[in-house]
């Protein structure tokens, strides 16, 4: 405040002043004004607070009530009846992000609870405030390591989310000392029911880990833990986390295990049984690479024969098919030279049974004119024919079985 003598007093405009007498009264005066003040008078400019959009002036009265006065507002210090002026900041809330807001009734003398989602500008009440909530956060030096009480927030993220841990101290049935490393996805289904069941849900989900994998290392040797290990990737192996994370409004979606490490000893032990497992591995598979190229070699040759004989066959094919079509072809060739031979002789036949056939019919008119003329026709064929030197008789006798042949000359 600044304390001025007696004086003619300006108030700029936006400005105020108070104006307290020496008899406890007092009074404010808004600028743009011109004032004079009595000695008896002490003249204090009041202090300015302004708010933009995204802020509220929080005012705390000398009787001990709060006024909350969202911005944009302009407002002045009185300290007559004011303890203190702030400038708050809003709190602005993301798509994925709700917080969670009390308020006191006066009236009723209880206090209830909401959920304010995002997208949106809180600005609270005078009557309002926020759960804070105070969970088990990352070591700043560590990211597999968590320590209570260090994560502190207001703004509670409702999307999925995960978080590195190493579960330490791990023993398995004969007494093997583990590290097992482990990632967990996790997602919130119920804000109310994580506000009423838990008040830090990563500490929950932290021990139940931990008891799963102790169980389930407790139940087996170092040899067999090794060989095993992959089922710590599926939720099976959780049942007290998947429980534990249903019960505070939680969702488990998914655990992977990232490795495990153990004592410098047994991990040395444990490198050579890898390493000479390795060895065996890439001999085995040498041997495995050799007997595939022989089967290769194999295959090939038994392909390339095959084509081989294919090529063979197929030549023999294309040989029987040409000797077949030049038989064909000869056989053709020589049924039409016959077929022609024949045709010759068929027509020379044709023609000596034409020329056969006008000789008799020339004979035949010629007798026609000689048995017209009167010649006897069978005198005449006696006298073309001459009388033969013998004649052979030839006389059957008897009858059926009995018979006989007579030769007379």
């Amino acid at each position: 405040f600044l304390l001025f003598s007696e004086m003619p007093r300006t108030v700029r405009a936006g400005e105020q002043a108070l104006i307290i007498s020496k008899d406890g009264r007092s009074r404010i005066v808004e600028g743009p004004a011109r004032i004079f003040v009595w000695p008896s008078e002490e003249f204090f400019m009041m202090r300015r607070f302004s708010a933009t959009q995204q802020q509220y002036i929080a005012i705390k009265m000398r009787d001990g009530t709060l006024q909350h006065y969202p911005g944009p507002c302009v407002k002045f210090l009185n300290t007559l009846t004011m303890e203190s002026v702030t400038v708050q900041n809003a709190t602005a809330l993301d798509a994925n992000e709700v917080l969670v807001v009390y308020r006191y009734d006066d009236d009723k003398k209880t206090v209830s609870r909401r959920i304010q989602h995002g997208p949106s500008v809180y600005m609270p009440a005078a009557d309002e405030w926020l759960h804070k909530f105070v969970w088990h956060g990352t070591d700043p030096n560590n990211k597999t390591k968590k320590v209570p009480g260090i994560l502190k927030f207001t703004k509670l993220r409702v999307i999925p989310d995960q978080f590195y841990y190493n579960c330490e101290e791990v023993r398995t049935k004969d007494d093997a000392l583990l590290t097992v490393k482990v990632m967990m996805f996790f997602e919130i289904r119920d804000i109310e029911t994580m506000l009423n069941q838990t008040t830090d849900p990563i500490g929950d989900f932290i021990n139940s880990l931990q008891a799963d994998i102790i169980a389930f290392a407790s139940q087996v040797t170092y040899e067999e833990f090794v060989e095993s290990s992959s089922k710590l990737n599926q939720l099976e192996c959780y049942k007290q986390l998947v429980e534990r994370t249903k019960k505070v409004g939680y969702e488990v979606t998914k655990v992977i295990n990232r490795g495990y490490h153990t004592t410098d000893r047994l991990q040395k032990l444990q490198d050579q049984a890898v390493e000479k497992r390795s060895k065996l591995k890439v001999a085995m598979d040498t041997e495995q690479q050799q007997q595939d190229l022989t089967d290769y070699k194999l295959h090939n040759e038994q392909q390339q024969s095959a084509i081989k004989q294919a090529l063979e066959l197929d030549s023999a094919k294309h040989q029987y098919q040409l000797q077949k079509s030049q038989l064909l072809h000869t056989i053709k060739l020589t049924n039409e030279q016959q077929l022609e031979v024949l045709e010759r002789e068929k027509a020379k036949k044709l023609s000596e049974l034409y020329s056969q056939r006008a000789a008799d019919e020339e004979k035949l008119a010629h007798y026609a004119n000689l048995k017209k003329l009167g010649v006897d026709l069978t005198s005449y064929f006696v006298s073309q024919n001459p009388k033969p030197e013998h004649v052979i008789k030839v006389v059957a006798t008897g009858n059926g079985s009995g018979s006989a042949i007579h030769v007379h000359p």
